[in-house]
Parts: structure tokens; C-alpha cells; sequence
């Protein structure tokens, strides 16, 4: 029998799953995880496990999933809570048949309280972070403080992926989160939704110490093995304090490659100086619209052409890989507006290009705003958001077809500017298989060159993970 078992769909290590796995077992509780793809026989598993808790992690797009997996779980008389991104903004989700229980936000010390709790037989129905469906009752318990201090978390148990899944352990370029937060509130982030959840409830923007992201590093190395670094916090470069700290201590102690997100208001000389001498080999940028006004008035990304211009120029002055996120099918977005965004990434010369389509989750201030001017319908919910970012818009836009083509010939128009006429041809085509097939090659080529992926990673995960999806 287990405590806490976790099915996930998706094929890559989810740091909340690792972070809740580590305080579980601290405190004595065993935990576990499976990846659906990855069991020949998922019910057989499960059942032969005999979880105390079955939690699923819930992404939006995917939750019908998760539902009917929870649904069958429940008729075998199996516990079942939800955690992630979806219970977190859309807790009405408890309402499922099949669900008990939600963990909105910070799961940790949630999920901690409830295994105590059942584990002593006492009265689960009041913990914080945690909705609980119980003799047709709905008990909707606040949003406890945010973690102040991260140090006080055990370091991320990632033995709940390698130990179990060789294609996750042997990948050479392993992923690191020094913080928790970004200070910036666009419209079309999960942050702006999810600090407003949180308001009043302790400071949204913390970072774990460089002495304790250093050590979790060296234990990794030592254990499994690592090439290079890629740390994943949304904004890598925004605490100035904080690096002139992480920096040289990276440097003594790790010395390997790493990429890193930055934002172009924040980029200076100083700044990517330091990074290079660090071992930085590459950033992340995003530039999503390539019209001021679109960026400033519905993304609410305050950053200038400007600014993106300089950033590129002083990234390629000191010869770091620069890749940049772009998103298509903004409302009120025209074509013409959709190829000054081509443009503007020429002009800055990314060595890769990200671009999706936007996907206005229900809540977030971009869906509100596209509901209130008809890019959307007013009864717009969860149900209509697709399950990938590069297939298909619920925005209702003139020239859809043509800027959902545009999408998979994006990074293509950037990296060869005199395609562009070619191209603004080639999408009033219908949507074909060979366009997908045209971006999914561009995509994984220069995603293996940017983030220095071995053929070898590259085929775990071409094997095992839907990891280019587009």
C-alpha cells in the first residue's frame, strides 16, 4: 500500500510533483508516481498499488482526461484529488463526478495535513488549499499563505521520475527552478491570475538561496549526470542581488552551460557580461507581438520595439543563442500585424523561434477583455480551449486560416526573410499535414541546437514524449 500515489500524462518532471514528493517523504509518507504513457495496464497498476490518495495533475486541455481517469478510479472506490494549474483557477471542477478533492496553489503542506489527517482518521474537510467533496457537501477552504521562505522545502525529489523512467534520468541537459513568482502581470499568464488568488497572502516573487540551488546542482551531477543546465524560472534576471550572488558561486562550484529566460527592458551590457562569464550560453526572450500598441494595450507587456531591438543587439554582441516566444491570433490582430512580428524577429536574428497560438484561458484578463469586445463568445469556458497551442485559436478573427498557416511557417519567414512573399502565398492554402510536418522539423532541429540535446535525448524523448507537438 501506498500513501500518495500520482498519475501524470504528460512526460516531463513536474517540479510541484517533486517538491511535494520530497515534504511527504520527510515526513515519513511514501509517495509515488506514474506516467500513463508509460504503463502497458494503468488501472492494473493503480489497483495494485492501493493508494491511500490517488492525485492526478490537471492541465487545462487536459482535464477531460484526468476526469475520466478519476471517474473509473472512484468506482473502484479509490480516493481521488486534483492538483495543478486547472483545479487551481477553475476549483468549480470539484463539482466532477469522480473527484473529491482539489489542491489550488502550493500543495505541499496541503497534502501533508490530509495524509496526517487520514492517517489518524481525523477531519480532513477544513485544511487550507484544499476543497473537499464529502457526503454531498462542498467544503471550500481559503488559500493559506504563500511559502515564504523556500529554503525550507527539502530539494526537489526527482528520484520519483529517474529512478523509474531511464529516457528522464539519462537526458544529459536537466532543468533547475531557483524561484517561485515573476514580478510582471501580463495579461495572458497564468501569473497575473494567480497572484491575484493569492492576494494578501504573503510575498508572490521568492527565490531559494544560491547557496541551496548550488548544492541541489552538485547532488545532481554527482548522482545522475549533467552536460548542461537549463533553469526554467520565468524570469531568471530580475533580482540583481541575487546574482551577483548565484553568479560566481555558479561559476567556482558548477561551471557548465546553462540558458536562462530574461525579459529585453532588463537586458543591459553589465547584465549578459555576467551571464557569459557565469557559463550562460543562451537566453530566452519573449517578444510575443512585433505591434507595440497589441503588446502594450492586450498583452500589457510594457517593453518597447525598442527595447526588444537593443536586447537582440547586445545578446549577439556577446554571441549567446538567442531564442524568443511569439504568440499569433491576439484579438484584434491583423495579418499585417501578424508579419511585423516576423519581422521584428528577423531583425534581431533569434537562433530559434517559438510561436504559438494564443490560447485565452477562461479567468485570465486577456479572455475577459476578448469576451467584452467579440473575439470570444460569452459563454467561453474551459470546454472550448484546445489541447495544443500550435493547432488551432478559439479567437474569432479575420484571416484566422491564414495566421494559423503563418504559425508553422514562422520560424522559417525569421530565420530566411525572402521567403516572406512565398509565404504570404502559401497561407491562403487550406491547413495541410505537410505544413505541420515542415514546422515539427524546423522546431525539433533547432530546439536540439539551441538546448544542446544529444541525438540520443532527442530520441528518448522522440519515443516516449509528445514533445513536439505542433
Amino acid at each position: 500500500m501506498i500513501d500518495f500515489l500520482i498519475i501524470q500524462k504528460s512526460g516531463f518532471p513536474w517540479f510541484g510533483v517533486m517538491s511535494i514528493s520530497a515534504i511527504l517523504k520527510k515526513h515519513g509518507f511514501s509517495c509515488d508516481l506514474l506516467l500513463a504513457s508509460e504503463e502497458k495496464n494503468l488501472k492494473k497498476t493503480v489497483l495494485k498499488r492501493k493508494p491511500l490518495v490517488l492525485g492526478f495533475i490537471a492541465i487545462t486541455g487536459e482535464h477531460h482526461w484526468v476526469l475520466d481517469i478519476a471517474k473509473k478510479a472512484k468506482k473502484e472506490g479509490l480516493l481521488t484529488l486534483l492538483g495543478g494549474p486547472h483545479p487551481t483557477y477553475y476549483p468549480e471542477v470539484i463539482k466532477e463526478e469522480g473527484v473529491d478533492m482539489i489542491v489550488r496553489g502550493e500543495g505541499e503542506e496541503a497534502i501533508l495535513e490530509l495524509l496526517t489527517a487520514l492517517k489518524n482518521k481525523k477531519d480532513y474537510t477544513k485544511i487550507q488549499n484544499l476543497w473537499v467533496k464529502k457526503n454531498g457537501q462542498i467544503y471550500q477552504n481559503e488559500m493559506r499563505p504563500l511559502i515564504h521562505n523556500l529554503d525550507d522545502l527539502p530539494d526537489f525529489d526527482r528520484e520519483i521520475y529517474y529512478d523509474k523512467y531511464d529516457f528522464l534520468r539519462k537526458v544529459s541537459v536537466k532543468q533547475f527552478l531557483t524561484s517561485r513568482g515573476c514580478p510582471y502581470s501580463c495579461t495572458f499568464c497564468a501569473n497575473n491570475l494567480l497572484r491575484k488568488t493569492y492576494l494578501g497572502k504573503g510575498k508572490y516573487l521568492r527565490r531559494r538561496s544560491p547557496q541551496k540551488v548550488i548544492e541541489e546542482i552538485l547532488n545532481v551531477r554527482k548522482k545522475y549526470g549533467l552536460r548542461a543546465i537549463s533553469f526554467t524560472d520565468d524570469n531568471f534576471v530580475s533580482d540583481k542581488m541575487w546574482l551577483s550572488e548565484f553568479l560566481p558561486l555558479y561559476k567556482k562550484e558548477i561551471n557548465l552551460p546553462f540558458m536562462c529566460n530574461v525579459t529585453a527592458n532588463l537586458v543591459t551590457d553589465q547584465l549578459i557580461s555576467n551571464l557569459k562569464k557565469a557559463g550562460c550560453y543562451g537566453v530566452s526572450m519573449g517578444v510575443e507581438s512585433g505591434n507595440e500598441k497589441l503588446r502594450f494595450e492586450v498583452l500589457k507587456k510594457y517593453i518597447t520595439n525598442e527595447q526588444i531591438l537593443n536586447a537582440g543587439k547586445i545578446i549577439k554582441k556577446y554571441e549567446l543563442v538567442l531564442k524568443t516566444y511569439n504568440i499569433l491570433c491576439l484579438p484584434g490582430e491583423s495579418l499585417e500585424n501578424a508579419f511585423e512580428t516576423v519581422l521584428l524577429n528577423a531583425a534581431i536574428k533569434p537562433d530559434h523561434t517559438s510561436c504559438s497560438l494564443l490560447q485565452p484561458y477562461p479567468k485570465y484578463e486577456i479572455a475577459e477583455e476578448a469576451i467584452k469586445k467579440g473575439y470570444l463568445s460569452e459563454n467561453f469556458g474551459v470546454d472550448d480551449i484546445a489541447d495544443s497551442i500550435y493547432r488551432t485559436s478559439p479567437i474569432q478573427c479575420a484571416h484566422k486560416k491564414e495566421l494559423e498557416n503563418l504559425q508553422t511557417f514562422f520560424f522559417l519567414c525569421v530565420k530566411f526573410p525572402k521567403l516572406i512573399p512565398l509565404v504570404r502565398r502559401l497561407i491562403k492554402l487550406p491547413s495541410n499535414g505537410f505544413y505541420r510536418l515542415l514546422a515539427q522539423a524546423f522546431y525539433g532541429f533547432y530546439m536540439s541546437r539551441v538546448h544542446r540535446l544529444t541525438f540520443s535525448d532527442m530520441m528518448r524523448y522522440a519515443l516516449h514524449v509528445d514533445a513536439f507537438k505542433v
